[in-house]
């Protein structure tokens, strides 16, 4: 974002562009750190509390999350309620160079929260999930370096081989995409759109000399999360009537309120929780600050007035 921004505050031919694009990212920015930083005040101020006597409205309770419903993650194949794996790319622009995320995948599912002593049903729709990673490795020169997988899990997790299965699979769902947005020439874009892709994750290109082989030049990095099965997590929610109860002890839901917008499910202690969104806050709010007053400066000085 920082090197996009830069590119369009120093275009020659319109500035004016660059500078409500910078500072419209600062206010959000801005605007996403003061959400972190309430979520941080709401979490801190209100006491866990027994499932069995939660009351209507906003709540915080911890225990295992259970239920029938149950996902299988793409990259483990760890049983959750929830998954998300995002691929990143190693790009190199000029003289700077990062990640870029590429593709993502997320599911998830209804599921109980069981404290031992009661059970209460969660929806976790539009929630936000801090999840530790179930895996995390590199695909590339680098394969197998800063390779991570959950211990608890007890598997060795996916092979360099079924993770370039994974990309080229992701990269054959993107067409279908393309194809249905309806935009002229769309289907032969997206067919050498996939093509490409899949070409350069085994290690393939295309050039002026035609095919040529160049394997694992490209540094791609996977990170999974997931909810767990029969894991202690900690949900932050609003609890209401369950409008589809299986029996009288599943008359409550924990979900996402129609006033109180917070819904947080984390399946880290609730110290770190709280460490983690008042990080995440204080950069959110600088950043962002920081990139309104550079639109600022860059605003008053095209108009001469500094």
């Amino acid at each position: 974002m920082t090197l996009m921004l830069a590119v369009l505050v120093r275009s020659e031919g319109s500035p004016t562009l660059g500078i409500i694009l910078c500072f419209a990212a600062g206010a959000f920015l801005f605007y996403q750190g003061f959400r972190s930083y309430r979520e941080y005040r709401i979490l801190a101020d209100t006491p866990i509390m027994p499932i069995r006597s939660i009351a209507m409205g906003l709540t915080h309770a911890r225990g295992k999350a259970t239920g029938d419903d149950r996902l299988t993650s793409s990259l483990t194949g760890a049983s959750c309620f929830y998954y998300s794996v995002k691929v990143e790319k190693w790009v190199h622009r000029g003289k700077h160079s990062g990640w870029d995320t590429v593709s993502s995948e997320m599911e998830h599912r209804p599921f109980y929260l069981d404290d031992g002593m009661a059970k209460v049903a969660v929806n976790p729709q539009r929630a936000e999930f801090d999840l530790p990673p179930t895996f995390c490795s590199e695909l590339g020169p680098t394969s197998g370096s800063n390779r991570f997988v959950e211990p608890s899990l007890g598997v060795a997790g996916p092979s360099d081989q079924d993770l370039r299965a994974y990309l080229t699979d992701r990269s054959a769902h993107a067409r279908p995409a393309q194809e249905a947005a309806n935009v002229p020439g769309g289907s032969a874009a997206a067919k050498g759109m996939s093509l490409g892709h899949k070409l350069e994750v085994v290690g393939l290109s295309i050039g002026g000399g035609g095919l040529s082989i160049d394997f694992g030049a490209h540094r791609y990095r996977l990170t999974e999360e997931c909810l767990l099965t029969e894991r202690d997590c900690i949900v932050l929610g609003t609890c209401v009537e369950n409008p589809s109860p299986k029996d009288d002890g599943d008359r409550n839901l924990i979900t996402r309120g129609e006033n109180e917008k917070t819904l947080l499910i984390s399946s880290k202690t609730e110290q770190i929780t709280e460490k983690d969104l008042r990080k995440k806050a204080l950069i959110l709010i600088l950043t962002g600050s920081f990139f309104m007053i550079v639109a600022a400066l860059i605003a008053l000085h095209t108009a001469k007035l500094l």
